[in-house]
């Protein structure tokens, strides 16, 4: 894989312990952030009760996992 700038910026910000962290926590909070955002349109669009169950089973189980 070809490595681009931005890409051989950031492989050099995360040799520092403090950047990695917060890049870390940053993706997390925008996946659950996404996640989040499709359920709420899931129950605005008035979609299944199962389906909305198990979208929220998905985060429930994402939450836990970054937990740990």
């Amino acid at each position: 894989m070809e490595k681009n700038s931005y890409s051989e910026y950031v492989a050099e910000q995360m040799k520092d312990p403090e950047f990695r962290a917060y890049y870390t926590l940053s993706k997390e909070k925008a996946h659950l952030e996404f996640s989040i955002e499709r359920l709420k349109e899931s129950i605005e669009n008035d979609a299944d009760k199962k389906s909305i169950i198990r979208d929220l089973n998905k985060i429930t189980k994402y939450i836990k996992h970054i937990a740990l």
